[in-house]
């Protein structure tokens, strides 16, 4: 690469992709939701594990669990994890934002004040006895970018009313946990106000009530934009060239990602439980196949190292490395090798991860391997596993194939540099023997 098209790029990356970048990283309302979403990784990974036992495919297992009702429990815990998803989305980002905004004396308030608003925003329905009826598509899912406005309107709500110290006042002499419950009253309160008119407005639109609008007008079409093949090869390129330039680019591109990703959960793993087709394949497990061993696709890069490596600096370096790798860890790569900054890898380090993303489209479009479920917090499993624990052993297989072919491409990229490196050795060692 010339000097010219360096200088070019680096510049560009400087002036506009990083400031850009921080900009996003570092806004309140990213880090409350990223924050938030990522406090439920128990939760989801929990319903995931559990759902994978209550769907394995073998006659007779299921029968077994059918007989002994272990099934039912298995669901129970699926159920409870999964299909009260914006329940939880609300409650933790709400804590979240409290901290985010300066404010971690709120956070437990806070985020009991957004749930309690949540649940003033939910229709009820009722059967022929007169019950009232809530409809569990409201408590999964199809709520969580409600969830997180609901959170982040009674955040600011909260904030508002305590920094102005319109509360009630209480005698200098009660306990401060009585009067830190009493403090909660006034914007609780306006909270609830807020909420219920919003609640009654949506009921006079053709949509009948906040969540389905939510859901029609913000969520669906958000997902479309980050729902396509080549919407997703510009993230992974933003992230690639962040990460180029020493920026961590998954932090970057999965702040934006992630709390679209969270919406796909409860879908995706009801139509597994189901025997459905995946409803939403353009989820964390696509961006993941982008990232195998790290972001560049490192794994391939470290294999042909340990593999055929002739200089001591590579043979020592990929001790270190490869072991980590293999859990999709790359920053000693990335830093210490280092690809940042190194244009003599930035064309595998930019391409192979788009060659895999389009490899794992073209395999699902095949019916080689089903669509991932894109269940969030399996990223740092090594290959093969990663792929049983998302849905099949034929995306372990096609991650197995994808990591064959980055090493192919990282191979002549590799030998450059350690031909470079080994020459620069074998001077060194010539150099030292006429000093002795």
């Amino acid at each position: 690469m010339s000097e010219t098209k360096e200088n070019f790029l680096t510049s560009f990356l400087n002036e506009k992709l990083i400031p850009f970048s921080m900009k996003v990283s570092q806004n309140k309302y990213v880090q409350s939701i990223g924050q938030g979403s990522m406090g439920l990784m128990a939760i989801i990974m929990i319903g995931a594990v559990f759902n994978l036992l209550n769907t394995i495919p073998i006659e007779p297992y299921q029968n077994f669990l059918t007989s002994t009702g272990i099934g039912d429990g298995l669901g129970a815990i699926y159920n409870a994890s999964m299909n009260f998803m914006s329940l939880f989305m609300v409650f933790s980002v709400a804590r979240a934002a409290a901290k985010s905004f300066g404010h971690g004396e709120l956070a437990n308030e806070n985020a009991f004040l957004a749930l309690m608003g949540y649940l003033i925003l939910i229709p009820l329905t009722a059967n022929e006895a007169g019950d009232s009826l809530v409809n569990m598509n409201y408590m999964g899912s199809r709520g969580t970018f409600l969830a997180f406005i609901v959170a982040i309107i009674t955040t600011k709500i909260n904030i508002a009313v305590v920094e102005r110290n319109i509360t009630i006042k209480m005698p200098s002499g009660v306990p401060e946990n009585v009067t830190k419950n009493f403090t909660a009253i006034i914007p609780g309160a306006l909270c609830a106000i807020v909420f219920c008119i919003i609640r009654v407005l949506f009921t006079l639109t053709p949509y009948g009530n906040v969540v389905d609008a939510v859901y029609a007008v913000l969520q669906t079409p958000l997902s479309n934009i980050t729902g396509s093949l080549p919407g997703f090869i510009i993230l992974i390129i933003c992230a690639q060239l962040l990460w180029f330039v020493g920026v961590h680019g998954s932090y970057t591109v999965l702040a934006v990602l992630f709390p679209i990703w969270f919406t796909y959960v409860g879908d995706n793993m009801a139509a597994a439980a189901a025997g459905q087709t995946i409803p939403h394949m353009w989820n964390i497990s696509m961006y993941d196949f982008a990232c195998n061993g790290g972001c560049g696709c490192t794994l391939g890069l470290v294999i042909v190292m340990a593999l055929f490596a002739k200089s001591k600096r590579y043979k020592s370096f990929s001790k270190l490395v490869l072991p980590v790798g293999l859990f999709n860890i790359n920053e000693p790569v990335v830093f210490a090798m280092p690809l940042m900054y190194n244009f003599m890898f930035i064309i595998p380090f930019l391409l192979v991860p788009i060659l895999s993303l389009l490899l794992a489209y073209l395999f699902i479009q095949l019916g080689l391997m089903p669509i991932p479920t894109g269940i969030i917090g399996f990223s740092s499993m090594p290959i093969l596993i990663y792929g049983i624990l998302q849905g099949s052993w034929k995306i372990g297989v096609y991650q197995i194939i994808a990591t064959l072919m980055s090493a192919a491409i990282w191979y002549p990229f590799f030998k450059a540099a350690d031909n470079i490196a080994y020459k620069e050795e074998q001077e060194a060692a010539a150099s030292e023997s006429k000093e002795a």
